[in-house]
């Protein structure tokens, strides 16, 4: 059998070994026999238990011993035996001892492979484990991000941003106490908005902290830093004049995250954990996330708050604007009224016969009367289009019969200028949805802005056509047409292409933007097409009836 066999005396001389023994260390017999063991390596941790085991053995005090050693051969590797030894002679007196040797090494070796495979293995499934465990956390807190932020996205107001923050996202990331503070407008102090968790007392002591105190909101503010504290110590060591007040409310770990929008600090979220936390670099940029989020909440519900205050401002500021022109307007016809009503009884001859200059210079009275009238009422529409106070009809009204009436109503105010104005007559049965004296308005506004781009000779065409479930009026010139850049700037009111003090034109500017106001008033559109030196065309759409 492959077992070796060796036998030493008492001073440790070996005197006896086998052929196997000898070949199982490398040495011949003979540079074995009467040498100490040159074999034996004793590891550090193995050498007090043979010891023990070989001084018991040569007193004889107990039964062969078992254990296991490391050989080293002569040629330097080494081997794993296990070693059964015991006395020989007398057990009260023995000569020495003998041991019978087996190589284990394929065993030792097996056992050492399955240990580190079975360490493999659990350190695989540890590994295995704790990424799963990691990826839920992951998946779990991008779920809570991205409800935050739904959530945070339909906010209109700080206090609505802060109440999403203090029921969804501090919970989301393990938080029990959390408060979220605004830097307020003269940057002198912070203004805690809302807070979770903390006492009714913490919460009136800190409702304001100012920026040069030394404070976690204040600080992370003022260094432009997220501060993470991921103990009680860390935290303590920063905050001692905080601790009565972080023990009077359980916190543990803490962070306070600075609200960044276009580079400004516009607040602090502040997080507290029950116990020590753990901030990782997930973790902290799941944090920096929820920041962004929540600041740019914050910017949205400023942004939305400016522009209500701005709108509300402007709205007032145009209902006082459409008051005064109204009232203005009132005043202004009142005494217009009178001065027609003196024309009219001195053409009568009730002050005495009149000359044929007089009778002109009435005649120049009466015309600025009446433009100065007509000037007054566009001014009187154009307040009450702004202030949404202007009644229309909204009835069938035929179209070739309402166009035919414009013509004795533009006529006198554009031949004499040498335009010549052309209809072309609608089929007769057409009718158009609107209110019949506006849509003449409108035509007349349009006919007379026509005219006086076109140069004397010249002619504008005035027709309308069905298209579809629409009726369109068109009014055409051949004039010097409008910039691309203008088309839409001349329906603004008081707005007059070509007018300076050197090329006066008449008129208040009013005209296209109360004919615009009007289409729009009867469920219609009023549209423009322009080229430069070809001309325009104003479009007026309605719905047919």
């Amino acid at each position: 059998m492959p077992i070796g066999i060796a036998a030493v005396d008492p001073d440790g001389r070996q005197h006896y070994v086998n052929d196997a023994f000898a070949q199982m260390v490398g040495w011949p017999r003979e540079a074995l026999i009467g040498a100490m063991p040159p074999f034996v390596y004793w590891p550090d941790d193995q050498l007090g238990p043979i010891q023990d085991a070989f001084e018991t053995t040569l007193r004889g005090a107990g039964p062969p011993q078992g254990f296991t050693l490391c050989f080293q051969r002569r040629d330097g590797t080494r081997i794993d035996v296990l070693v059964h030894q015991g006395s020989i002679g007398d057990a009260a007196r023995p000569e020495g001892w003998a041991a019978a040797v087996i190589d284990i090494s394929a065993q030792i070796g097996l056992q050492r492979e399955l240990a580190e495979n079975e360490a493999k293995i659990r350190a695989a499934y540890a590994a295995e484990h704790a990424a799963r465990r990691a990826a839920e956390e992951s998946a779990r807190r991008l779920a809570a991000l991205q409800r935050a932020t739904s959530e945070l996205t339909a906010t209109l107001t700080p206090e609505q941003v802060a109440e999403v923050v203090m029921r969804a996202a501090i919970p989301a990331v393990g938080g029990v106490r959390g408060s979220v503070a605004l830097i307020a407008g003269d940057g002198t102090a912070l203004d805690v908005i809302a807070t979770l968790g903390y006492s009714e007392q913490a919460r009136e002591r800190y409702r304001r902290v100012p920026m040069d105190f030394v404070f976690p909101l204040s600080d992370a503010a003022r260094e432009r830093k997220a501060l993470l504290f991921p103990t009680v110590a860390t935290r303590e060591a920063r905050y001692p004049h905080l601790r009565e007040l972080l023990e009077e409310n359980g916190a543990g770990a803490m962070a306070s995250i600075p609200l960044f929008a276009d580079g400004r600090v516009l607040g602090v979220i502040g997080i507290n954990w029950r116990d020590d936390h753990d901030f990782a670099d997930e973790e902290s940029a799941f944090l920096e996330a929820l920041a962004q989020q929540c600041a740019q909440a914050l910017e949205r519900a400023r942004l939305y708050e400016d522009e209500r205050r701005a709108r509300t401002t402007a709205e007032e500021a145009n209902r006082a604007k459409s008051d005064f022109l109204a009232a203005m307007s009132h005043e202004l016809r009142t005494p217009l009224n009178g001065i027609a009503g003196y024309v009219d009884l001195l053409e009568m001859g009730v002050r005495g016969p009149l000359s044929p200059e007089q009778r002109t210079d009435l005649e120049r009275i009466r015309f600025n009367q009446q433009h100065l009238a007509s000037l007054i009422e566009d001014v009187l529409s154009f307040a009450r289009i702004e202030a949404g106070k202007l009644e229309v009809d909204r009835v069938a009204v035929p179209m070739n019969h309402t166009l035919r009436s414009v013509h004795p109503l533009v006529a006198p105010q554009i031949e004499p200028g040498g335009v010549r104005l052309v209809y072309e007559p609608c089929p007769p049965d057409l009718a158009a949805v609107g209110d019949g004296e506006r849509i003449v308005q409108i035509c007349l506004n349009l006919l007379t802005n026509a005219a006086k781009a076109t140069p004397s000779g010249g002619e504008v065409r005035l027709r309308c056509l069905a298209e579809g479930d629409r009726v369109l009026v068109r009014v055409e010139d051949r004039g010097s047409g409008i910039p691309p850049d203008k088309l839409e700037a001349i329906f603004s009111p008081f707005t007059q292409l070509g007018r300076s003090l050197k090329m006066p034109r008449v008129g208040a500017g009013l005209g296209l933007s109360i004919s615009r106001g009007l289409a729009e008033a009867m469920g219609g559109t009023l549209t423009l097409e322009s080229e430069v030196g070809v001309g325009s065309t104003f479009t007026l759409a309605l719905r047919r009836a």
